[in-house]
């Protein structure tokens, strides 16, 4: 059994980002339909855990992680790095915004907390399989132009551009989990 599990593990790590992305979103797909077979509390605890570790991640990944890359790395290395770890936090925030809005819908009317994390779901989609595999890509084409050029420029703005894209998207997300956790604990408060 284990040669069976390296072997599909293997081959997965030979594959492109977006073959792995796609491949989170169908393992993502299959463990939907499950989630309505959970009690209350089980939902309650996987709302709550999958929102936890993508809201977590991303205040992580915004306010340390990044920032301590970029001031101890050079630029290759740190360009190298996002350009891995980005496809992968996609997957997860792909993985858990599902696993939240999924556990939600099972036992509450559609509300503003749905659309919250709806729309920080669709963000999630939309960096992990357009944004972030452009940002890449205008990022190697970038390093490909000499130092002071014309074509540099242009794709130093092409980068730029969706970089910040990217990162406005990330915020977007952020805020709507933010958001949705406030709804949450306004509900809650009277317990706590």
């Amino acid at each position: 059994m284990s040669g069976i599990v390296k072997k599909c593990f293997s081959w997965l790590q030979s594959q492109s980002d977006l073959t792995q992305t796609s491949v989170a979103a169908a393992a993502t797909a299959a463990v939907l339909p499950g989630i309505p077979l959970l009690p209350p509390a089980a939902l309650a605890t996987l709302n709550l855990a999958s929102l936890s570790v993508q809201l977590g991640t991303q205040v992580y990944e915004s306010f340390v992680g990044g920032p301590t890359m970029l001031v101890n790395l050079p630029r290759v290395p740190f360009g190298d790095i996002r350009a891995r770890l980005f496809p992968k936090m996609g997957m997860l925030y792909m993985f858990t915004g599902a696993l939240a809005l999924a556990s939600y819908t099972v036992n509450h009317p559609v509300d503003t907390a749905t659309y919250l994390l709806a729309t920080s779901l669709i963000i999630n989609l939309l960096n992990s399989f357009i944004i972030f595999p452009k940002v890449t890509q205008f990022m190697l084409e970038l390093r490909q132009q000499k130092e002071g050029t014309m074509e540099r420029k242009k794709a130093a703005k092409k980068f730029g551009i969706t970089h910040g894209v990217s990162i406005m998207i990330i915020l977007g997300s952020t805020l709507a989990n933010i958001s949705y956790l406030y709804i949450i604990s306004s509900r809650i408060v009277g317990h706590w």
